[in-house]
């Protein structure tokens, strides 16, 4: 499957960092953060700092170069990534703004971090390193991630270079290897059913009933929710659309989406 845009030069991280545009900044900036001092990156890009709090970068995921994530072949983060993050964040100086005071079950924050007065997330995004995760906390910076991801998708960089990086919709034994973990899949949508009372889920399909295949599993406020931010459940048949989110597995691999920015045309 070709992704539908032209190949362009892959983006530089530096000049990715000096160049974000104003569109980005707008409503991403360092207001509520204070500066910290860095004191290492983990594989696994977590940052620590100097006062031992350990802060997950909010919004964003990353792909690895190394299989798929979580599985033995795995590299937890790609080399060149986990170089540039080390890189940018040694330049500084950086301040954090965290999005809940509450940790993970890992003891790690997640929160909005700044080098030089510039996002770090969406500096990130716009490289194609990562990718937009809307089932994370939002912050004032959500949008200019997405912006970032758009311009990245636009330049094919990055995981956006490669069809690889997004899992077909219609294999559900390739979607079931992912069980637990973040992804994009994209596949024509076969069949949508609405439910029935206020406390019913719906359902996107992309196989034929019984069919070992991806569907999407929306419960009743979280469509009433997205259908006033203009979702339209009922036109999604006989388009191909992209889906982003953690793959469970049962009697065939689904997600459970909350959010409208989790499925988006990609006819």
């Amino acid at each position: 499957m070709a992704l539908p845009r032209g190949f362009l030069t892959f983006f530089m991280f530096g000049t990715a960092l000096a160049c974000l545009s104003p569109a980005f900044a707008a409503g991403c900036d360092e207001t509520g953060a204070t500066r910290v001092e860095i004191a290492r990156v983990t594989d696994d890009l977590d940052v620590i700092l100097k006062d031992e709090r350990s802060v997950r970068l909010a919004g964003v995921k990353a792909f690895p170069a190394g299989g798929a994530p979580g599985k033995a072949d795995a590299k937890p983060a790609d080399a060149k990534l986990l170089a540039q993050v080390k890189e940018a964040l040694a330049a500084g100086p950086v301040s954090l703004r965290p999005l809940s005071p509450i940790a993970d079950r890992w003891g790690r924050v997640a929160g909005d971090l700044f080098v030089g007065g510039k996002h770090l997330q969406s500096t990130l995004a716009k490289t194609g390193l990562m990718v937009a995760r809307p089932d994370d906390l939002h912050g004032a910076c959500w949008e200019a991630v997405k912006a970032a991801e758009a311009e990245a998708r636009r330049a094919n960089a990055g995981v956006w270079a490669t069809a690889a990086a997004i899992l077909p919709a219609s294999d559900g034994p390739k979607l079931s290897e992912s069980d637990g973990l973040f992804v994009l899949a994209a596949g024509e949508v076969r069949h949508v059913s609405r439910g029935k009372d206020a406390k019913a889920r719906s359902f996107i399909d992309f196989g034929a009933r019984g069919a070992n295949a991806l569907y999407v599993s929306i419960d009743a406020k979280a469509l009433t929710r997205m259908e006033k931010l203009g979702f339209n459940l009922d036109q999604l048949s006989g388009h191909k659309i992209l889906v982003r989110g953690v793959v469970l597995n049962g009697r065939a691999p689904h997600m459970v989406i909350d959010d409208l920015d989790a499925i988006e045309f990609w006819d």
